[in-house]
């Protein structure tokens, strides 16, 4: 339906209006961008209890659907002999009661087996760091017998750091009148440790409430969903939702399992060749695994300087296994685990994870393969519908040795079939 020539010079009018004044508003906002961010800031920070408690509901949920649908649920069905709303609720509350003391229960586990450990290897460090730098020590003034050299370009460097001693001295009588700034920064680190924990708590308890009504909320998003959108538009959104939950629950979960193993592997193998600190370094390289590609690496360093302050003969040793490690993992455990989760390259997983690392820090280390895995299939799709439409096949390998697409019968004229122009 055309609209009259007024209406539509109207509706432009109203479009070119809303326009400036978005420019306007986007304008103040990067003038006032400090107090924006402030006010985002004190808005994420009121909402960081909430924030914890859904990711701890999205963590648990799945024990907490294994134990109501296969051992809960049949139980109480069995035993009150019907099945309406209060046997579900019924069920759903012993479950989350369940879901959480084992999950407890695993969590105690692991840092009463761990956490001696770990403290025994870190006292023994602490004991022994006086004779690692004794050696440390010895070992540098051979070298720098044996290297003239190397030598004379540490004494420039000892002679550089001289005159330069009065510069820091001023620094420090700079620094030191401003203890009590730093005091107050120590003071203002605790407080921040004390209210995350506090957030964590608090978190825990949301988790709790939004798993008890998961059900209610998923209906309410998706009567919004279709009160708002077309059918046709609210039907993509919740697609799009599923494949995100899917992309994101099986990596996550199998990440988190995957690294588990890696941990009992490396302890093990770090227990028979007689590595120090076993616990530690296996905990170190089982937390660090959780990201993709990097982590094993990223776990090595500290754990390589920790051995090479101890026993430097077995440091090599150690990055040796380390790399197999990691090629298993990358080839053959973590695959195995994750299946086809993410269903990019590793191409694609190395630029996710560099990209994710550059704008985020660590979470976006964590988080951007299952992100990326779900902007790639979104993008894959869209390119698909798109030559549905065109009437042109999607196939990639139909695209590896084609010339080009016959505009006429749109199909693929092959490599072999163009004569030379």
């Amino acid at each position: 339906m055309k609209l009259p020539w007024e209406k539509k010079h109207l509706c432009w009018g109203i479009t070119a209006f809303l326009t400036i004044i978005a420019s306007i508003l986007f304008y103040m906002v990067l003038q006032r961008w400090s107090v924006v961010s402030g006010v985002l800031g004190l808005i994420t920070q009121s909402l960081a209890p909430i924030t914890y408690g859904l990711i701890l509901a999205y963590l648990i949920n799945p024990l907490l659907n294994w134990i109501e649908h296969g051992v809960v649920f049949p139980v109480v069905t069995a035993i009150a002999k019907k099945k309406n709303r209060r046997v579900h609720n019924i069920s759903r509350m012993v479950s989350l009661t369940l879901a959480w003391s084992l999950s407890i229960a695993v969590i105690y586990t692991l840092l009463a087996l761990v956490l001696p450990e770990i403290t025994e290897s870190i006292e023994s460090l602490i004991v022994s760091l006086p004779e690692y730098a004794s050696h440390a020590m010895e070992w540098g003034g051979d070298l720098l017998k044996k290297n003239p050299t190397i030598q004379a370009f540490l004494l420039q460097l000892i002679e550089g750091f001289s005159s330069n001693v009065e510069s820091i001295t001023s620094k420090l009588h700079e620094i030191l009148p401003n203890i009590d700034t730093f005091l107050a920064g120590i003071t203002s680190s605790l407080y921040n440790v004390v209210s995350a924990i506090l957030n964590v708590l608090i978190g825990v308890i949301v988790s709790v409430y939004v798993l008890k009504d998961k059900e209610k909320f998923t209906a309410q998003s998706k009567k919004v969903l279709y009160s708002v959108l077309p059918i046709g538009k609210a039907n993509n959104v919740i697609a799009i939702f599923r494949m995100t939950h899917d992309k994101f629950g099986n990596f996550i979960t199998g990440k988190i399992f995957d690294s588990m193993i890696i941990g009992v592997i490396c302890f093990v193998v770090v227990t028979i060749f007689g590595m120090p600190y076993p616990a530690l370094i296996s905990v170190i390289v089982g937390v660090t695994n959780v990201i993709p590609f990097f982590g094993p690496f990223i776990g090595a360093i500290p754990s390589a300087i920790l051995i090479l302050f101890a026993e430097p003969g077995k440091c090599i040793g150690f990055i040796i296994f380390i790399i197999l490690l990691q090629q298993f993992d990358g080839n053959i455990l973590g695959p195995k685990i994750l299946g086809s989760s993410t269903g990019i390259s590793s191409f694609w997983v190395l630029f996710s994870i560099l990209v994710g690392s550059g704008l985020f820090g660590i979470w976006g280390m964590v988080c951007s393969v299952p992100i990326f895995a779900v902007i790639y299939n979104l993008v894959r799709e869209g390119c698909h519908d798109s030559l549905t439409k065109k009437g042109v096949d999607y196939t990639s390998e139909t695209y590896e040795k084609i010339d080009h697409i016959d505009e006429n019968t749109k199909s693929p004229v092959w490599f072999e079939n163009i004569t030379e122009r």
